[in-house]
C-alpha cells in the first residue's frame, strides 16, 4: 500500500483512504478484487484536492475471509457500500466491473453527487455480452458451473485473467496481479450473468458516466454502450485500454479524462471552490 494511503474501519469493513478535504469519491472494486487496484487513482485525485475512499467488500482481503462467501449476494455488497456512504454523506461513486453494477443500484437513492460505471457489469435490462472468441473465458465459465450449483466461492484461473482481465497490463506484471485476486461469491456471479440485479436510473437526476476500454476483454464496449443507453448516462471509451485501465500503462490519461468529466458536470474541485 502506498505510504500516503491509510486504512480505517467503516461499516465493519476495512476502507482505504487518502486526502483530507474537497469532493469525496468512493471507489468500489469488482469481482475477486480489492481496494488495492484503485490506489493509483486514489493518489491522483487526492493530489488534485479530492478525498478518496476505496471499499473492501465483505470476504475480500484485508477483511476476514467468509466461510459462506459463495452465498453472498449483490445486495449484500450494496449494503456494504451504503453503510460506508452513510458515514460520509454526499459523495461521487465510482464502481468497477461488478462494482459498477453495485454502483448502479446505489445510484437509485440519494445522497450522491455523481456516479461513474467503469467497465461495468450489466443490470437487468442489459444482456451480458460474452467476449468474442475468448476460449479462456468460455473455459472458465464451464469450470465455474459446479461452484455456481453448490454456491461456493470461485476465482478465475491465471490464463483466463491474463486474456480477459489483464490483457492490456504489461505481461511481466500479469501473474503478480493475478495473485492479488481473491475468490468471489458464485451467487453474486450468477445474479449478474442472469440479469437479476435490478437498477433503473432513467429518472435519476445526478450526472452519470459509463466508461469502458476499447480493448476490454470482460466488459466488451458494445455492452457498455448498451448500459449507457439503458441508464441514460454519458459514455466514454478509452482507446487502447482494457478492463483494468486504472493500473494499465497510461492510466494517468484515463484518470485525467474522468477528472475532466467531473469538472464538466460541476462536481469537481474547481466547481466547489
Amino acid at each position: 500500500m502506498p505510504s500516503t494511503i491509510e486504512q480505517q474501519t467503516m461499516n465493519g469493513l476495512i476502507v482505504d483512504r487518502v486526502g483530507e478535504s474537497g469532493p469525496c469519491i468512493v471507489f468500489i472494486h469488482g469481482s475477486s478484487g480489492g481496494s488495492w487496484y484503485w490506489h493509483p487513482f486514489m493518489e491522483y485525485f487526492a493530489d488534485r484536492g479530492y478525498q478518496c475512499y476505496a471499499v473492501n467488500l465483505r470476504g475480500h482481503g484485508p477483511n476476514p475471509r467468509l466461510p459462506d462467501l459463495g452465498n453472498v449476494t449483490v445486495q449484500d455488497y450494496v449494503a456494504d457500500v451504503r453503510g460506508v456512504l452513510d458515514e460520509l454523506g454526499e459523495t461521487i461513486v465510482v464502481g468497477h466491473s461488478m462494482g459498477g453494477a453495485i454502483a448502479q443500484v446505489i445510484a437509485q437513492d440519494p445522497p450522491l453527487k455523481a456516479a461513474v460505471f467503469a467497465a461495468s457489469a450489466p443490470v437487468a435490462g442489459v444482456k451480458f455480452h460474452k467476449p468474442p472468441m475468448n476460449v479462456w473465458f468460455a473455459l472458465h465459465g464451464l469450470k465455474s458451473i459446479p461452484a455456481m450449483i453448490r454456491k461456493t466461492a470461485i476465482k478465475p484461473g491465471y490464463r483466463v485473467a491474463a486474456k480477459s482481465v489483464f490483457n492490456c497490463v504489461e505481461p511481466e506484471r500479469q501473474r503478480e496481479l493475478w495473485q492479488y485476486l481473491t475468490p468471489e461469491s458464485a451467487t453474486a456471479a450468477v445474479e449478474v450473468l442472469k440479469g437479476s440485479v435490478e437498477a433503473e436510473l432513467r429518472d435519476v437526476r445526478i450526472p452519470m458516466l459509463t466508461v469502458v476500454g476499447s480493448e476490454d476483454g470482460t466488459t466488451v464496449p458494445e455492452m457498455a454502450r448498451e448500459i449507457a443507453e439503458y441508464q441514460g448516462t454519458e459514455f466514454l471509451e478509452l482507446p487502447d485500454h482494457g478492463h483494468m485501465f486504472m493500473i494499465e500503462p497510461g492510466w494517468e490519461q484515463c484518470a485525467e479524462r474522468i477528472e475532466h468529466w467531473f469538472t464538466q458536470v460541476g462536481v469537481g474541485v474547481e466547481s466547489t471552490v
